[in-house]
């Protein structure tokens, strides 16, 4: 009787401990988006005339997680090598040279760079954008930077303690380079992404919706809005977009 009480207590203490460990890992799962969003944004508090460069969290600041070797292609067939790595804060394709950190320059001057297989192309004045698919009638390609924005705290009531909970700082350069701007109060920076295609005349179109793409391949226009509908296509996920070029260049 006392060896049956014994096996049924410990089947009891054993249940409450699966138990447990389900609602732990349970709430583990829960909190996994939350920690993903916190990878790819960080807080941070200032004081006036503070260079952020120095707060902010490596995997904002650089797209590679150290310099690595890689190569620099010149419209000029002529080709340069160095140890490499893109800036999301300044938005810059930076290298080393005698141990100092230097930025690519004469833009105009430079086909590609490619880094692991990489492939980034020169867009705009300093920034490169990243190949991550193409085909025969265009290419998808990313731009990524790291949004610096003012950062309300809230009250003891929820209220914020501004009007404006975020207000760009985008704007705010000096010398062409973001981390040399000051800013008084809290800033929250983010990673963000911009999606863009790429026709073979080398023209730029973001993308924001199945315009793009129904630009690009003008006579299947029904086709393509169908397979965006029928797929719950989305427009910010890199996978979705991969998959509608895709289909978009066998019609």
């Amino acid at each position: 009787m006392i060896g049956s009480y014994h096996c049924v207590l410990s089947l009891f203490y054993a249940l409450i401990k699966i138990n447990f460990t389900m609602k732990k890992y349970i709430f583990l799962l829960l909190l996994f988006p939350c920690w993903i969003l916190a990878q790819n944004s960080q807080i941070i508090e200032t004081s006036s005339g503070e260079d952020l460069s120095e707060k902010i969290s490596p995997n904002l600041q650089y797209l590679f997680p150290e310099f690595t070797n890689g190569d620099v292609f010149f419209r000029s067939a002529q080709k340069g090598s160095g140890r490499l790595n893109y800036n999301l804060f300044v938005r810059e394709m930076q290298f080393v040279n005698d141990n100092q950190i230097m930025a690519l320059a004469n833009l105009d001057d430079i086909a590609m760079v490619n880094i692991n297989n990489r492939k980034f192309y020169p867009f705009n004045k300093s920034e490169f954008t990243e190949e991550l698919l193409s085909t025969d009638k265009a290419q998808l390609r990313v731009r990524r930077m790291s949004y610096v924005a003012s950062y309300a705290k809230k009250s003891a009531y929820g209220t914020s303690s501004s009007t404006d909970a975020i207000t760009s700082y985008s704007s705010i350069y000096s010398g062409d380079r973001l981390y040399e701007l000051s800013v008084m109060g809290d800033v929250i920076i983010s990673l963000r992404y911009f999606y863009y295609l790429v026709g073979t005349n080398g023209k730029y179109a973001q993308i924001k919706n199945v315009k793009a793409f129904t630009k690009q391949f003008p006579t299947h226009r029904a086709q393509i809005e169908t397979f965006v509908k029928e797929h719950n296509i989305r427009f910010d996920k890199e996978d979705d977009l991969k998959a509608l070029l895709v289909y978009c260049s066998e019609l």
